[in-house]
């Protein structure tokens, strides 16, 4: 039971909490945001950042980008000590530790996916152990695709479905003006008897309204990032919230859905020039920055004359940029508009190489052709890209791997492939699939992109281990003559004569793929 007694704002103590993988990737973009509105009320904000931990994650499998380049034979090997600091070991105590020093009013759990929620369900049981009274609410992609099973939790108070810009202001305010968080639009609370609470949605934002980013609470090291053979200061960014496509393995079509589904409008919304420009360069300059990482699902799945105006507005900025997005979306003429400008990198969804199996059971309607054809465009206009692949799916066989690898092989101009085990995460259509066919356990928790598949399925098709194998030796496989297959697959197996084989072939590769001198260092790290 709250106390009826008002905090000044200048007390009210939030802890902004982080779960994430061991030393991945740039902050978080929405960390930044919502560090920014609630410094904005006035309040005493501080960031528990999970990235820099190892140690007690690491056995389920959890990917690291001390490990991940070189499991995956994706990318040049770089020293993460150097570049992302020495890690830290002791999360759960130090976490306890900041409650203790901090003495947060109200914790807020930011940006929770399905992989981290182990993590996230650890620190909510530290939290309670060193302060009960405190109030916390859990937000992020899984608890809006998941909120029945997250709130069931024990630890669990509060959660946000849906965005939470303003969730966390109205819940701060209840919890600030001694009134019980339980009645918040956009979530789902628990009140003192333990009984849910499901409460009205809100409306979406308008994201040309939400505040810059405040990235200042970071660690200075987590904006180090390594691409293109060389150490940047990332800045991520948004520009496009949502995603027009239907791909069945991903849960972003699901955000769409729910939000039509509950009345709140089109999930789908873009920037305008105006705010990304001043966004860009207020980014950019209070960080130090001298790269941009675009964190949009598919960039330039946007009409054409929004590119444009991108390539105009971004022209005297010029700062090298990354970005992800699709084969059907790109024309030379825009590629080469944002190459201009900086376009340093981009990341293309190849998924899968057969045609039916990709147009059927992943919503992909786009040739093989088309697909070889949008790849020599890239290659004429010249911005080094990397290709995304999913082994694993639902129904899936090794020769529809094979599928996959031979067109991966007449993609021109591509530097490297990132194969990932298809992960069912809530909110997919393939998780529903998989469950349907009586392949997939539901109460087992998922484990990241490079982890253990979860399936279970019948032969033909694949099994858990041939997955990893399969994933380990792919670069191996596209990047040799196929006189040399029979070689790279008694590197499937995880024995010592199939270890021992891996990495003589993996020295190879690397040698053959990135040479021995920095003179000859021309293509990337992974990423």
């Amino acid at each position: 039971m709250l106390e009826n007694k008002l905090v000044e704002r200048k007390d009210f103590r939030v802890l902004i909490t982080y779960p994430n993988y061991s030393m991945m990737l740039t902050p978080s973009y929405a960390v930044g945001l919502f560090t920014a509105i609630l410094k904005k009320q006035g309040y005493n904000v501080d960031l528990f950042d999970c990235t820099q931990y190892m140690a007690s994650y690491e056995e389920s499998g959890i990917p690291n980008s001390l490990t991940l380049p070189k499991k995956l034979s994706a990318g040049r090997i770089f020293d993460p000590v150097k570049l992302l600091g020495v890690p830290k070991i002791d999360l759960l105590g130090d976490f306890g530790r900041r409650i203790d020093n901090f003495k947060p009013h109200a914790v807020v759990f930011s940006t929770v996916v399905q992989d981290t929620w182990p993590q996230t369900r650890d620190l909510l049981k530290i939290l309670f152990e060193h302060s009960p009274q405190t109030k916390s609410i859990v937000g992020g992609v899984y608890t809006t695709m998941a909120p029945a099973k997250v709130i069931t939790d024990p630890y669990v108070q509060c959660i946000g479905e849906g965005e939470g810009e303003d969730t966390i202001i109205d819940f701060c305010e209840a919890v600030r003006n001694g009134i019980s968080p339980i009645r918040i639009e956009g979530t789902r609370a628990k009140d003192e008897n333990g009984k849910v609470i499901c409460n009205p949605p809100r409306k979406l934002v308008d994201i040309n309204e939400t505040p810059i980013p405040d990235f200042s609470l970071f660690d200075k090291i987590r904006f180090n990032r390594p691409l293109g053979a060389k150490d940047w200061r990332a800045i991520p960014i948004e520009t496009f919230r949502g995603c027009p496509y239907t791909c069945t393995f991903c849960n972003s079509p699901a955000q769409a859905l729910i939000a039509e589904g509950k009345g709140q409008g089109n999930f789908r919304r873009r920037k305008s020039m105006d705010t990304l420009r001043t966004e860009i360069i207020t980014l950019l300059e209070k960080n130090d920055g001298n790269f941009l990482y675009i964190n949009d699902d598919a960039f330039m799945a946007r009409p054409k004359e929004e590119i444009e105006a991108f390539a105009k507005m971004y022209a005297d900025i010029r700062v090298p940029f990354w970005f992800q997005t699709r084969f059907e979306d790109i024309t030379e003429k825009h590629l080469a508009m944002l190459k201009g400008v900086g376009a340093y990198r981009i990341s293309f969804g190849l998924e899968h190489g057969n045609e039916k199996f990709r147009k059927e059971k992943l919503l992909r309607n786009i040739s093989n052709e088309r697909m070889i054809e949008k790849s020599e465009i890239v290659t004429r206009v010249g911005i080094p890209y990397s290709v995304n692949v999913i082994i694993g799916m639902p129904e899936e066989t090794r020769d529809l791997v094979f599928d996959t690898i031979r067109l991966n092989r007449q993609l021109g101009g591509f530097d490297f492939a990132a194969p990932n085990i298809f992960t069912p995460y809530d909110g997919t259509r393939l998780r529903d699939k998989a469950l349907e066919k009586g392949w997939l356990d539901p109460t087992l928790q998922t484990n990241s992109f490079v982890g253990y598949s979860l399936l279970r399925m019948p032969p033909p098709y694949l099994q858990p281990e041939e997955m990893l194998g399969l994933q380990r030796t792919y670069n191996f496989y596209v990047a040799f003559p196929e006189d040399r297959w029979p070689e790279i697959r008694s590197a499937e197996t995880f024995d010592t004569e199939g270890n021992a084989v891996f990495e003589s072939i993996r020295k190879e590769f690397f040698k053959q793929k990135y040479g021995t001198t920095a003179a000859e260092r021309m293509l990337t790290y992974a990423g």
